[in-house]
Protein backbone atom coordinates (compact mmCIF):
# COMPACT_ATOMS: atom_id res chain seq x y z
CA UNK A 1 0.00 0.00 0.00
CA UNK A 2 1.19 3.74 -0.98
CA UNK A 3 2.17 5.87 2.07
CA UNK A 4 3.75 9.12 1.48
CA UNK A 5 6.36 8.90 4.42
CA UNK A 6 7.57 5.55 2.62
CA UNK A 7 10.55 7.43 0.40
CA UNK A 8 11.30 4.14 -1.33
CA UNK A 9 8.10 4.77 -3.50
CA UNK A 10 8.33 8.27 -4.44
CA UNK A 11 10.59 7.60 -7.45
CA UNK A 12 7.84 4.93 -8.68
CA UNK A 13 4.54 5.62 -10.84
CA UNK A 14 1.64 6.35 -8.26
CA UNK A 15 -0.51 4.22 -11.26
CA UNK A 16 0.81 0.52 -12.20
CA UNK A 17 -1.58 0.57 -15.09
CA UNK A 18 -4.20 2.68 -16.46
CA UNK A 19 -7.86 2.41 -17.30
CA UNK A 20 -9.72 3.38 -20.12
CA UNK A 21 -12.27 6.04 -19.18
CA UNK A 22 -14.00 6.34 -22.26
CA UNK A 23 -16.98 8.38 -21.08
CA UNK A 24 -14.93 11.69 -20.47
CA UNK A 25 -14.17 11.94 -24.49
CA UNK A 26 -17.76 13.25 -24.91
CA UNK A 27 -16.87 16.16 -22.35
CA UNK A 28 -13.50 16.76 -23.23
CA UNK A 29 -14.50 16.66 -26.80
CA UNK A 30 -17.48 19.00 -25.84
CA UNK A 31 -17.68 22.52 -26.98
CA UNK A 32 -17.38 24.78 -24.03
CA UNK A 33 -18.25 27.96 -25.71
CA UNK A 34 -15.40 29.28 -23.24
CA UNK A 35 -14.72 32.15 -25.73
CA UNK A 36 -18.20 32.96 -26.20
CA UNK A 37 -18.91 33.16 -22.16
CA UNK A 38 -20.54 36.54 -21.37
CA UNK A 39 -19.94 38.55 -18.02
CA UNK A 40 -24.17 38.84 -18.02
CA UNK A 41 -24.22 35.44 -18.18
CA UNK A 42 -20.97 34.58 -15.76
CA UNK A 43 -22.24 31.42 -13.40
CA UNK A 44 -19.74 32.78 -10.56
CA UNK A 45 -20.87 36.68 -11.01
CA UNK A 46 -24.43 35.01 -10.57
CA UNK A 47 -22.80 33.49 -7.11
CA UNK A 48 -21.40 36.34 -6.02
CA UNK A 49 -24.61 38.41 -6.48
CA UNK A 50 -26.89 35.96 -4.55
CA UNK A 51 -28.58 34.69 -8.04
CA UNK A 52 -31.43 32.66 -6.97
CA UNK A 53 -31.38 30.73 -10.07
CA UNK A 54 -27.83 29.52 -9.21
CA UNK A 55 -27.08 27.52 -6.28
CA UNK A 56 -23.90 29.08 -4.25
CA UNK A 57 -22.06 27.93 -1.60
CA UNK A 58 -20.65 30.67 -0.21
CA UNK A 59 -18.50 30.22 3.22
CA UNK A 60 -17.82 34.31 3.48
CA UNK A 61 -16.38 37.54 1.18
CA UNK A 62 -13.85 39.46 1.81
CA UNK A 63 -14.17 43.20 0.16
CA UNK A 64 -12.50 41.72 -2.90
CA UNK A 65 -12.98 38.06 -2.93
CA UNK A 66 -15.18 35.50 -1.89
CA UNK A 67 -14.84 32.14 -0.58
CA UNK A 68 -17.15 29.52 -2.00
CA UNK A 69 -17.67 25.53 -2.07
CA UNK A 70 -17.63 23.55 -5.32
CA UNK A 71 -21.20 22.78 -6.54
CA UNK A 72 -19.27 19.77 -8.04
CA UNK A 73 -16.67 18.89 -5.66
CA UNK A 74 -13.52 16.32 -6.50
CA UNK A 75 -13.15 16.12 -3.03
CA UNK A 76 -14.77 17.02 0.63
CA UNK A 77 -14.52 20.92 1.09
CA UNK A 78 -13.59 21.59 -2.15
CA UNK A 79 -13.18 25.22 -2.21
CA UNK A 80 -12.84 27.98 -4.62
CA UNK A 81 -12.09 31.45 -4.37
CA UNK A 82 -12.44 34.15 -6.67
CA UNK A 83 -12.03 38.01 -7.15
CA UNK A 84 -15.90 39.37 -6.72
CA UNK A 85 -15.02 41.95 -9.63
CA UNK A 86 -15.42 40.40 -13.40
CA UNK A 87 -11.67 39.01 -13.86
CA UNK A 88 -10.72 36.79 -16.25
CA UNK A 89 -6.91 36.01 -15.84
CA UNK A 90 -4.40 35.93 -13.13
CA UNK A 91 -2.66 38.70 -14.69
CA UNK A 92 -5.52 41.08 -14.56
CA UNK A 93 -5.64 41.14 -10.84
CA UNK A 94 -3.61 44.07 -9.46
CA UNK A 95 -0.80 43.77 -7.40
CA UNK A 96 -2.77 45.04 -4.35
CA UNK A 97 -5.43 41.91 -4.86
CA UNK A 98 -2.41 39.44 -5.31
CA UNK A 99 -1.52 40.09 -1.98
CA UNK A 100 -4.77 40.17 -0.72
CA UNK A 101 -5.31 36.56 -2.77
CA UNK A 102 -2.57 35.28 -1.28
CA UNK A 103 -3.17 35.65 2.19
CA UNK A 104 -6.80 34.32 2.17
CA UNK A 105 -5.44 31.74 0.35
CA UNK A 106 -2.86 30.47 3.15
CA UNK A 107 -6.11 31.17 5.27
CA UNK A 108 -8.15 28.74 3.29
CA UNK A 109 -5.23 26.19 3.17
CA UNK A 110 -5.02 26.30 6.89
CA UNK A 111 -8.54 25.48 7.62
CA UNK A 112 -9.01 22.80 5.09
CA UNK A 113 -6.19 20.92 6.51
CA UNK A 114 -7.32 21.73 10.34
CA UNK A 115 -11.35 21.07 9.16
CA UNK A 116 -10.32 18.31 7.40
CA UNK A 117 -7.50 16.46 9.36
CA UNK A 118 -5.28 16.23 5.66
CA UNK A 119 -2.15 17.31 5.49
CA UNK A 120 -2.41 17.66 1.85
CA UNK A 121 -3.97 19.61 -1.41
CA UNK A 122 -4.34 20.68 -4.63
CA UNK A 123 -3.93 24.10 -5.40
CA UNK A 124 -3.64 25.72 -9.04
CA UNK A 125 -6.33 26.92 -11.47
CA UNK A 126 -7.43 26.25 -15.19
CA UNK A 127 -6.79 29.52 -17.60
CA UNK A 128 -8.24 29.42 -20.33
CA UNK A 129 -10.18 27.14 -22.73
CA UNK A 130 -7.22 24.65 -23.72
CA UNK A 131 -5.69 24.48 -19.92
CA UNK A 132 -9.03 23.37 -19.21
CA UNK A 133 -11.21 26.37 -18.17
CA UNK A 134 -14.54 26.13 -17.98
CA UNK A 135 -15.75 29.25 -16.87
CA UNK A 136 -14.07 33.06 -17.82
CA UNK A 137 -13.96 33.99 -14.19
CA UNK A 138 -10.71 33.90 -12.81
CA UNK A 139 -11.13 31.40 -9.33
CA UNK A 140 -8.25 29.32 -7.52
CA UNK A 141 -9.66 25.71 -6.66
CA UNK A 142 -8.31 24.21 -3.34
CA UNK A 143 -8.75 20.36 -3.16
CA UNK A 144 -8.03 18.69 0.20
CA UNK A 145 -6.64 15.27 -0.30
CA UNK A 146 -7.02 12.17 1.45
CA UNK A 147 -6.05 8.28 1.51
CA UNK A 148 -8.38 6.24 0.26
CA UNK A 149 -10.40 8.36 -1.52
CA UNK A 150 -10.58 6.43 -4.78
CA UNK A 151 -12.76 3.29 -4.58
CA UNK A 152 -14.36 0.70 -6.59
CA UNK A 153 -17.80 2.86 -6.66
CA UNK A 154 -15.80 5.63 -8.58
CA UNK A 155 -13.78 2.87 -10.81
CA UNK A 156 -16.63 0.77 -11.71
CA UNK A 157 -19.89 2.76 -11.31
CA UNK A 158 -18.34 5.92 -12.09
CA UNK A 159 -20.06 7.67 -9.24
CA UNK A 160 -17.96 9.18 -6.51
CA UNK A 161 -19.15 9.13 -2.93
CA UNK A 162 -18.89 12.25 -0.30
CA UNK A 163 -19.00 11.54 3.19
CA UNK A 164 -20.50 15.04 4.14
CA UNK A 165 -23.24 17.06 2.31
CA UNK A 166 -22.21 20.43 0.85
CA UNK A 167 -24.57 21.84 3.77
CA UNK A 168 -22.61 20.47 6.56
CA UNK A 169 -19.56 21.00 4.85
CA UNK A 170 -20.24 24.93 4.44
CA UNK A 171 -21.52 25.09 7.91
CA UNK A 172 -17.96 23.95 9.12
CA UNK A 173 -16.31 26.20 6.91
CA UNK A 174 -18.38 29.30 8.31
CA UNK A 175 -17.23 28.62 11.49
CA UNK A 176 -13.94 30.17 10.36
CA UNK A 177 -15.06 33.28 8.73
CA UNK A 178 -13.71 35.77 11.08
CA UNK A 179 -10.13 34.06 11.00
CA UNK A 180 -10.70 34.65 6.98
CA UNK A 181 -11.91 38.07 7.47
CA UNK A 182 -8.76 38.75 9.67
CA UNK A 183 -11.20 39.58 12.76
CA UNK A 184 -10.04 37.10 14.91
CA UNK A 185 -6.51 34.65 14.86
CA UNK A 186 -7.01 30.90 14.06
CA UNK A 187 -6.30 29.91 17.61
CA UNK A 188 -9.28 32.01 18.91
CA UNK A 189 -11.64 30.57 16.61
CA UNK A 190 -10.64 27.28 17.11
CA UNK A 191 -10.97 27.68 20.75
CA UNK A 192 -13.94 29.16 20.40
CA UNK A 193 -15.78 25.28 19.22
CA UNK A 194 -15.70 24.13 22.35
Amino acid sequence: MYHPSDESLWDKPLFNDALLADHKHDYVKKDKKYDMQRKDSCIICGIINKDEAIEGFEVCRTDRFILYLNLYPYTNAHLLISPIEHIIAYEDLSDEDLLSLSILTKKAIKVLKHNGHTDSLNIGWNQGAIAGGSIKHFHIHLVPRYFNEMNFMEIIARTRPFIRSLEDTLSDLQRYTLYFLGKKSFDDVISSFS
